[in-house]
């Protein structure tokens, strides 16, 4: 106890009551400079850790040690994933240590690298800081590879331009990217020519400024190597647009005209191995049995196989000098692959509907229309069904070996045996004992390419000569569809070519390549031929009756809106014909006023008829398209392309009417012509009865029969027609 009496637990109890804030605010201070040394310590290892090398960084040196051992697209992917590992966990850390450092610390400190990856993951997605960064770090990596891997393309396809087509079929991403890449490509130069000053804006006109024609021609050129690189199908599309002269610029077609005959192929030794492996399973004893004179260039090559010339052993062939076609490698797998793609896009398509699935206005089903594709172009692919397509059209045209005529299996429409057509046609005869899968040997029938017009000057062949084979081509196709019931869906340029003959005989029409082949039924057959001789007659009513017998009208169809809109097409000009060259050829017209000039007065009368006949929209909707008719339309739009090279006003209606009578039989349209006549007959008295019912006061209508249902004619090979 103190001197005056106070406790030193009073004196104590004063004391802190007096430094009680100092005491405190002391060691607030002393806590604080505590957690700051903490942190810096903490921070410095944290430092340390992203230093340090980590798993990666010893993976990456083994992995670089070992490389020789590993494969390349192992290394590639190894790295790929690695490259995406170390970009998601550096973000992770920084966004998260960016966001909050010292819990970053305390965690990495605590728990280790993984554990606090994991840990850190949900405060890291929350930051959008962070997902701008993930998003520009994928972006940036997928760049890169991808870069890589076209560089790496591109140095494969500059030694074989067909070197990615099995891999594009295994990875169909690939040659998305390739064909993204093709069109972006496309763009400057496409640009480009559009700035330099094109005279026009439509693709048919050739009126180009000189300084436009280069960037046209680049674009065209990459257009077709592009397609060319993506697989045998695109090629397929590349050979029938470039048939098409009125949908693509002069310089695209001139650069696409190379996909129908000089696709890459393989040649010397490589050719000799692929010739061995696809006759003889790999053995040169055998081939070298039946062939020699193997010639190891080939003559040409296209999207599924090349043609070689060689010559057969023996006696029975008196060593004849063959084409053998060797196919491609890997074809059936790609189709495979390809196809099942394809398919499933036909099928989004027909579940879209709407203007997806119609052509024109014409209703169809993609998926029936490529399930048939699918068929023929498995055919194709399969050389002994080329072989029996081959066979059945020279049967069909009488063609024997060495161009002989021989008796024709084609018939008219009385029954009788058409005659051989060896005069103006001709296809090379076929070995189908030597024939396989892989390996179709054939005769080897030398000739001018269609469209080479520089050739064919330098051969003689005049203008008159190059009119009788546009000629010659439409009358094939004319028996084709409707005598033969099987065609060639397949007659672009690299599948026609011109053979000059002796003095004093006309060119000679050569048909190759039976791969894509159709056949039809006999009323279609019948009604392509009603529709054609309807057309060249002007007759709507003839023209709808043949629609319903080859089924394009759907049930319930407005007939007389369909004869109507056919009647208004051929007054006002948007049907015509080639009428003063068809008189020239001898056809004889049936009595009917022709259509008139399509002058601008007149546009607007018949914008009046066209109201009262239904816009185009309101009578498409009756048709429907099945799918044989594709592979007729798509036909006979390359042969329109062909033709036009030979003859400007070539149409294949025109072309082929004078040949009605071949295909009908003489005594068959004979008939059929005395019978139009009488019933023009007929018309005519009608009219004058309604003239001479007017001049009285009277209707008409009232009176005489309209004669809206006038009765077809009866085609006596296919039985009777649709009712009207």
């Amino acid at each position: 106890m103190a001197m005056d009496g106070t406790s030193p637990f009073e004196v104590r109890n004063t004391f802190q009551l007096f430094s009680a804030p100092f005491t405190k605010r002391f060691q607030q201070q002393q806590q604080q400079q505590k957690i700051r040394r903490r942190l810096s310590t903490r921070q410095q290892q944290g430092n340390a850790l992203f230093q340090q090398p980590s798993s990666l960084t010893l993976f990456g040196k083994s992995l670089a040690r070992g490389t020789k051992q590993m494969h390349w697209k192992k290394i590639i992917t190894s790295l790929l994933l690695s490259c995406v590992w170390v970009c998601f966990s550096t973000n992770v850390m920084v966004a998260s240590a960016a966001s909050s450092p010292s819990v970053a610390v305390e965690v990495v400190h605590n728990e280790g690298t993984m554990k606090s990856l994991v840990t850190m993951v949900r405060r890291w997605f929350t930051t959008r800081w962070s997902l701008r960064k993930l998003a520009t770090s994928a972006l940036a990596v997928t760049s890169v590879v991808g870069l890589v891997d076209m560089t790496r393309t591109r140095r494969r396809q500059a030694v074989d331009a067909t070197s990615e087509w099995g891999r594009y079929a295994d990875y169909p991403s690939a040659r998305g990217r390739a064909l993204a890449t093709l069109l972006i490509q496309l763009l400057p130069s496409m640009a480009r020519a559009k700035f330099a000053g094109l005279t026009s804006s439509s693709p048919t006109e050739t009126t180009h400024k000189k300084d436009a024609r280069p960037y046209m021609a680049r674009a065209g050129n990459m257009f077709a190597e592009g397609l060319l690189r993506l697989g045998p199908l695109y090629i397929k599309m590349g050979q029938i647009l470039s048939c098409r002269e009125n949908v693509l610029p002069p310089e695209w077609i001139t650069s696409l005209e190379r996909l129908q005959d000089r696709v890459p192929a393989r040649s010397g030794q490589d050719a000799l191995d692929l010739a061995y492996e696809a006759f003889s399973g790999g053995s040169k004893e055998k081939f070298d049995a039946v062939f020699w004179d193997f010639d190891d260039v080939p003559l040409a090559a296209a999207s599924l196989g090349q043609v070689h010339k060689a010559r057969l052993r023996g006696d029975q062939y008196k060593n004849a000098t063959v084409a053998i076609k060797l196919q491609r490698p890997r074809l059936r797998d790609i189709y495979d692959k390809d196809l099942i793609l394809m398919s499933k896009i036909a099928a989004m398509v027909d579940k879209v509907g709407g203007a997806a699935g119609n052509v024109g206005g014409v209703e169809q089903s993609w998926t029936q229309i490529f399930s048939d594709a699918e068929t023929i172009l498995y055919r194709e692919i399969d050389y002994r069904d080329e072989a029996d397509n081959a066979i059945r059209f020279c049967n069909d045209f009488g063609l024997g070996i060495g161009g002989k005529p021989v008796k024709s299996n084609g018939t008219d429409g009385m029954g009788q045996s058409l005659p051989s057509a060896a005069t103006w046609l001709r296809s090379p005869y076929v070995y189908d004992e030597l024939t396989s899968e892989k390996v179709l040997v054939m005769e080897f029938v030398p000739s001018i390419k269609i469209n080479n017009q520089e050739k064919l000057d330098q051969a003689n062949v005049t203008v008159e000569g190059r009119e009788f084979l546009a000629e010659c081509l439409a009358r094939a196709y004319l028996r084709q569809f409707c005598c033969n019931q099987f065609f060639s869906t397949d007659p672009h340029p690299g599948n026609l070519g011109v053979e000059v003959q002796n003095k004093g005989k006309p060119p000679r029409l050569v048909f190759y390549d039976f791969g894509q082949a159709c056949g039809l039924s006999p009323d279609q057959a019948g009604g392509i031929l009603d529709v054609i001789e309807g057309t060249i007659d002007m007759d709507a009513p003839n023209c709808v009756t043949a629609f319903s017998r080859m089924g394009v009208l759907k049930e319930g169809a407005d007939l007389n809106k369909v004869e109507a809109k056919v009647r208004d097409n051929f007054e006002t000009g948007r049907i015509t014909l080639k009428r003063t060259k068809m008189k020239k050829r001898g056809y004889v017209f049936k009595e009917k006023s022709p259509p008139r000039n399509v002058t601008s007065s007149s546009v607007s009368n018949n914008n009046n008829n066209a109201t009262e006949a239904g816009k185009d929209s309101e009578v498409m909707k009756f048709f429907t398209l099945p799918a044989e008719y594709a592979f007729v339309a798509r036909a006979i739009s390359q042969m329109d392309g062909v033709g036009k090279g030979l003859d400007p006003d070539f149409d294949f209606i025109s072309a082929c009417a004078p040949y009605l009578v071949e295909v009908k039989g003489v005594n068959k349209y004979l008939k059929e012509e005395a019978t139009k006549v009488l019933l023009g007959y007929e018309k005519r008295i009608m009219d004058w009865e309604k003239n001479l019912f007017k001049r009285f006061g009277f209707d008409p209508s009232r009176y005489a029969d309209t004669k809206k249902n006038k009765p077809t004619i009866e085609n006596s090979t296919t039985g009777d027609h649709s009712d009207m």
